[in-house]
């Protein structure tokens, strides 16, 4: 599904914002949204700036047990006093503001509450100024959607934040904490999909499945590890599903991510030298340890050199630079000569793009020219 046709326009206002979107007092829902307007008209219209509705009641889905999806942009401070959480006849409803900081952070995709900006309508507008403010914002957000750089970037974030999900499972034990994670892992591996599509789940969860099997792309068998992990009846089965769905997943985004670094990240080869200049020491250290036979000084070593290594090819849109393969505990001379190898590719890469790297072959050479 195209981009343009994910998110719909804000409703359009009259002249006069304080006009509100005309609703038939046939249910309980209607009724509610009246009673908020109707209190903000009356104890707070100079206080709030927008009042907006999303979700089933504003997109149709609505089922007899919803409730309203709806929130508030405060002018004042004194806003803050129309919270009201509650429950009628048996549907609980949480009216909550959202500051404009907060909405912005929404243009940027900070949160996965992107229909909260994109597919809403407003109820209760205090001016044109505060009309104008929020469907900036709707164009700011339609901008970064289009834009694949910022959308991958957004992606890459939210698979460290699923990292964070699938390191706490591996270590429980408990079927309902596995579980409750094995969902979370799920959901938002799917706003990380969404995201490397441009786009994002503006039917909510409801319709999150529907909306990945209609994605122009999707991680192998994605859909499929998804229901796994929901039919999973013991703790290493969703462990399991979870870490196929995460490893495709990877896979999937870095395929994407791949060739668009290479092609769009300028590397910083003056940052490059200086990176240079600190990490010899490093590679001075390998070769001690290796010709004196300390693997595991070796190792550690090697670790913090590739670690520094894999941050300047991502950095930079560098292909990627191997050490730790060429790893053998046996064989200490051909780690050092992979990393020697890596050396003199790593000056290479700097010299040739004419960036001059500060050594001195000797010490009255550096006081000299200091």
């Amino acid at each position: 599904m195209l981009i343009s046709q994910r998110i719909k326009s804000v409703l359009p206002l009259t002249s006069n914002c304080t006009n509100i979107r005309r609703v038939v007092l046939n249910n309980r829902n209607d009724m509610i949204v009246e009673w908020v307007i109707n209190r903000i008209k009356k104890e707070y219209k100079d206080d709030v700036s927008l009042l907006l509705t999303y979700g089933s009641y504003e997109n149709g889905t609505a089922n007899p047990l919803s409730d309203v999806d709806f929130y508030f942009i405060p002018k004042t401070e004194n806003a803050y006093k129309l919270c009201k959480t509650f429950i009628v006849e048996g549907i609980g409803f949480d009216l909550f503001p959202m500051s404009w900081e907060r909405v912005e952070g929404l243009a940027e995709l900070n949160e996965c509450l992107t229909p909260c900006l994109a597919n809403v309508k407003v109820l209760y507008c205090n001016s044109e100024e505060d009309k104008m403010r929020f469907r900036e914002l709707q164009n700011r957000l339609k901008g970064n959607l289009n834009n694949k750089i910022f959308m991958l970037d957004k992606s890459s974030k939210q698979m460290e934040m699923v990292m964070t999900f699938y390191q706490k499972m591996l270590f429980e034990e408990d079927i309902c904490e596995i579980r409750t994670l094995a969902g979370k892992i799920a959901m938002s591996l799917s706003d990380t999909v969404a995201y490397a599509n441009q786009t994002y789940f503006a039917g909510g969860l409801k319709k999150q499945i529907e909306d990945l099997r209609s994605m122009e792309s999707t991680p192998k068998d994605f859909t499929l590890l998804y229901e796994s992990i929901i039919k999973g009846s013991s703790e290493l089965e969703i462990k399991e599903y979870c870490h196929k769905m995460i490893r495709n997943t990877r896979n999937f985004l870095n395929s994407k991510t791949k060739k668009l670094k290479v092609e769009k990240k300028k590397a910083n080869y003056e940052e490059l030298a200086e990176i240079y200049e600190e990490a010899i020491s490093t590679w001075n250290k390998i070769k001690v340890c290796c010709d004196k036979g300390d693997a595991i000084l070796a190792y550690i070593s090697g670790t913090c050199l590739q670690d520094t290594l894999n941050m300047v090819v991502s950095k930079n849109g560098l292909n990627k630079l191997d050490l730790m393969s060429a790893f053998n505990a046996e064989h200490l001379a051909l780690f050092n000569e992979r990393a020697m190898e890596i050396k003199k590719e790593f000056v290479k890469i700097i010299e040739e793009n004419g960036v001059y790297i500060e050594s001195y072959n000797t010490l009255e050479e550096f006081i000299k020219e200091n």
